[in-house]
């Protein structure tokens, strides 16, 4: 599990990866951990770089014929294009910081 810092829809935030996926069309699904994903483990939220890069559902179940990779070690996991991996610290600073105006 690490933390990526970045933009969607032009706001600046934060968000946990749990799991990277690749589908055979090259399209990578970072797989988020949040508290809107359902106890069912087959629908999960994730930032997605394919044509656009963007924050939303998916159905693993759709896309699981089409993996050709998928990993939960992130260590040398290149973050998403606009995203930087950031430490916990980095996060807590990030998220306690008052907006500027």
């Amino acid at each position: 599990m690490r933390k990526m810092q970045g933009k969607s829809l032009g706001e600046d935030g934060i968000c946990t990866v749990v799991e990277h996926i690749i589908i055979k069309n090259m399209w990578e699904y970072y797989i988020l951990k949040t508290d809107l994903d359902e106890a069912d483990d087959s629908y999960r939220t994730a930032l997605v770089v394919g044509d656009y890069t963007e924050i939303g559902g998916v159905d693993l179940r759709e896309i699981e014929p089409h993996i050709v990779s998928r990993t939960s070690d992130l260590g040398e996991l290149i973050p998403a294009p606009g995203w930087e991996w950031v430490t916990d610290e980095e996060a807590h600073e990030f998220l306690n910081t008052p907006p500027s105006e």
